[in-house]
């Protein structure tokens, strides 16, 4: 008689148990359940928030509205379907006090500054099952920080005799490019200190440059290197070294003084004909009569003043990425300027004036002169450093392959622009010797078997009317790599 309570008090208890263990398995389904919810709403939320700190780093230039970072990071949020709350987007502040729609984080301030941008936001996850155990929802929160390269920049420019010979205006007979260039305004220790008729096309360059500078750089996270490709020592020894005007700098002053103080190649005065290379030259009155290249004279090719190392800036401007601090993560750029093919080089061993093959020497060939000076007659010939036939055409090759390629080199993006007539029509050898090159240069130096290499473009300007036009391309092709 007993037995029958105990029965109903096992079965209580096996009810309780029951129970329990719902629960529990309710509780383990809504884990399992809600916390795959919660993963997939964590990974939307930060490839939303990785796609916005891309977007709002690519705002990150000279002239941006800070809060052009935040509409960024918010737009790529709502395009990525992760809705979310509290968007903070952080920065280092050169005024961290300043209220602008971003909020200051000294982390980001490093040494060298670099254009890093972090975006932090949250959102609110609704739970399912886990209601029943009492939890309603969570906050989950995802940060990302981004980056927009920044820029380490060599202009070259070529400041060699031919940068003076437009000073006169187009049709006057004394213009170098009508006649001999004789007259005095030609004569760069006139036209570089002349306040009225400035060295053309030097001063249109540098004003050119200059408003490239001013928008496209964005200081101090950018740098800029400035190569002239002659000496700037005036009235110097001749010269076809290029020099540094300025290593690698942050400051905008001294980029925009470098730029704004090159000069066009003032080779010493002379009286008497030199055996190679050209001098100012004076009467015995000490009248201006030009530059002296008395072996090229008949041909009034001003080619002939030899001072286009295009080569040896190229090497100068490897030296500037090669120097510390060296930036690895920078986007290293050259863009060259010049105004004819090349026709000298470095001096190397046995060749203390640079490399100019024999049949190309002034004095061994005969008159009137039929060969370009110190390259031979076609452009698209190639030699090695030990063949008698390498020239200066040659050595801008190499070192061009040196400064492009990844792997044996540099890994450069160089453009380079090719300004005048001399370019694509120049007087002896291929009349566009001055233009391959440059393309050259730009699109194919460094390739080979295996080997990516990050091209940049070869741009044609007749004259300085069109440099605007083309240094803003310039600019837009390497914003848009700088931020990929």
């Amino acid at each position: 008689m007993m037995k029958k309570p105990l029965r109903k008090t096992e079965r209580g208890q096996a009810i309780i148990l029951i129970a329990f263990a719902m629960i529990g398995l309710i509780g383990i389904v809504g884990l399992m359940t809600d916390g795959g919810i919660l993963l997939i709403e964590y990974a939307r939320l930060k490839r939303g928030i990785d796609a916005a700190a891309i977007a709002s780093a690519q705002q990150f230039r000279r002239g941006f509205d800070a809060a052009d970072l935040y509409s960024a990071a918010e737009g790529f949020l709502i395009l990525n379907q992760s809705t979310a709350d509290n968007i903070v987007v952080w920065r280092c502040k050169q005024n961290p006090s300043a209220v602008d729609g971003t909020e200051h984080d000294p982390e980001l301030c490093t040494v060298p500054l670099r254009k890093l941008v972090r975006v932090d936001a949250e959102r609110t996850v609704d739970f399912g099952f886990m209601r029943v155990l009492g939890f309603n929802s969570t906050v989950i929160h995802a940060s990302s920080v981004s980056e927009a390269a920044s820029l380490d920049l060599v202009l070259v420019f070529d400041t060699s005799s031919s940068m003076s010979f437009e000073t006169n205006p187009a049709g006057d007979p004394n213009r170098v490019d009508a006649d001999d260039g004789t007259n005095p305004s030609e004569n760069p220790a006139v036209c570089n200190y002349s306040g009225t008729d400035p060295c053309q096309p030097m001063h249109d360059i540098i004003d050119v440059a200059l408003a490239f500078i001013n928008g496209t750089i964005f200081f101090p996270y950018d740098r800029i290197a400035v190569v002239a490709t002659t000496s700037q020592t005036a009235g110097g020894a001749w010269n076809p070294i290029p020099v540094t005007t300025l290593p690698f700098s942050d400051d905008e002053a001294d980029v925009v003084a470098a730029i704004t103080s090159l000069r066009v190649l003032e080779p010493p005065a002379c009286n008497t004909n030199p055996a190679y290379g050209s001098c100012i030259n004076y009467d015995g009155g000490g009248n201006f009569i030009g530059f002296d290249a008395p072996h090229f004279r008949t041909t009034g090719d001003p080619t002939t003043f030899q001072s286009s190392n295009i080569g040896g800036a190229l090497y100068q401007a490897g030296v500037e990425f090669s120097t510390p601090p060296i930036r690895e993560d920078s986007f290293w750029v050259v863009i060259l300027l010049a105004g004819g093919p090349a026709n000298a080089t470095n001096p190397v061993a046995g060749y203390p004036l640079g490399i100019c093959p024999d049949y190309t020497w002034p004095i061994n060939q005969a008159s009137p002169i039929t060969h370009p000076p110190c390259r031979d007659a076609l452009a698209s010939t190639r030699h090695t450093d030990t063949n008698v036939n390498y020239d200066a055409d040659d050595y801008a090759r190499d070192a061009a392959d040196f400064l492009a390629n990844p792997v044996t080199g540099m890994g450069v993006t160089v453009f380079t622009i090719g300004l005048g007539d001399l370019v694509v029509s120049a007087p002896l050898g291929d009349a566009d010797a001055g233009e391959k090159l440059f393309e050259y240069i730009a699109e194919t130096a460094g390739d080979e078997s295996g080997v990516t290499v990050n091209h940049g473009a070869y741009f044609f300007a007749p004259d300085t009317s069109g440099l605007d036009e083309i240094f803003s391309l310039i600019a837009d092709n390497i914003f848009t790599r700088l931020t990929k």
